[in-house]
């Protein structure tokens, strides 16, 4: 039987894996030492696993946000203009999001981080092949993770408007969670995804659980990482590097097979925006658009 631990703890979603020892000793000792909340689960396999995972204590609930002009005006006044740009329709996506979705699908797990948007955009190959910019841009905003939640929504968004820009009659396929055939294909690009954006953050705490005999490790969403099927020996910064790059080419195909479920294999070798083509779209081509109906 597999031997699995959960890289969130069951009961505290915003508590996440830090930590994995067979000694209590070794395991009570990394918990003095931590600064942040902790909790600690042990693992009563043949030989026991204990681990220490590490969070927030509040989590907020997302009916409560209120991202008014003045609080947004605020947070990215300093971002150079495509910055700003951005940051203003994500906020209005996950505005949307939180609207037509669930209370307890929408808790913020952590601060927004405007800043990151622009790390974002300055990652992207604009003006080269359709797929590729749109790819690229929903891969790097995932990857800088900027809004409390809902980033693959959002990521997925993005996409669209990049596409859109190039062709505003494009009409994207119904990537809607309800939709029934949002698990057909939508869903296995966001669960890998999600796959490999969290081995990218802790492969080497990923090979401590390895070296543990541990073969299984669930994130929430019931999303399960087989850790033999990843590369988890190398330093923090390569792995940093080689599963963005994966996570672009993971999304990049699912651009490609947006365009071709749309029917629009025309598009597949079509040139992306520049940058100010996409931001120049976002200002002025979502005027009147009502984002719920994309959630």
């Amino acid at each position: 039987m597999a031997r699995l631990v959960f890289y969130h703890h069951p009961q505290a979603e915003n508590f996440s894996l830090k930590y994995s020892s067979a000694s209590v000793t070794e395991i009570q000792s990394q918990r003095e030492q931590s600064d942040e909340s902790t909790k600690l689960i042990g693992y009563p396999f043949e030989t026991p696993v204990y681990v220490l995972y590490e969070g927030d204590s509040e989590i907020e609930s997302a009916q409560d946000i209120d991202f008014d002009q003045e609080w947004l005006s605020d947070r990215i006044r300093d971002l150079p203009r495509p910055g700003q740009v951005v940051a203003f329709r994500l906020v209005e996506l996950l505005e949307a999001a939180v609207d037509v979705r669930d209370e307890d699908e929408f808790r913020l797990y952590k601060e927004f981080e405007p800043q990151k948007i622009q790390q974002a955009l300055d990652h992207v190959s604009w003006g080269a092949s359709l797929p590729n910019v749109a790819g690229e841009v929903m891969s790097n905003l995932i990857l800088r993770h900027s809004l409390p939640n809902a980033n693959h929504r959002t990521g997925i968004a993005m996409l669209q408007f990049c596409i859109e820009s190039v062709d505003p009659d494009f009409e994207m396929p119904r990537t809607h969670v309800d939709d029934d055939s949002w698990r057909e294909w939508v869903d296995p690009y966001i669960v890998d995804s999600k796959r490999l954006i969290t081995v990218r953050r802790n492969n080497l705490r990923f090979k401590q659980l390895e070296e543990l005999d541990v073969d299984l490790v669930e994130r929430k969403d019931g999303i399960q990482i087989r850790l033999a099927e990843f590369e988890l020996d190398m330093h923090w910064r390569e792995a940093l590097t080689e599963y963005a790059g994966q996570h672009e080419s993971h999304c990049t195909d699912f651009a490609q097979a947006v365009l071709e479920r749309a029917g629009r294999d025309d598009l597949l070798d079509r040139q992306g925006p520049t940058k100010q083509e996409f931001i120049t779209y976002l200002e002025n081509g979502l005027v009147e658009r009502d984002f719920r109906e994309m959630f």
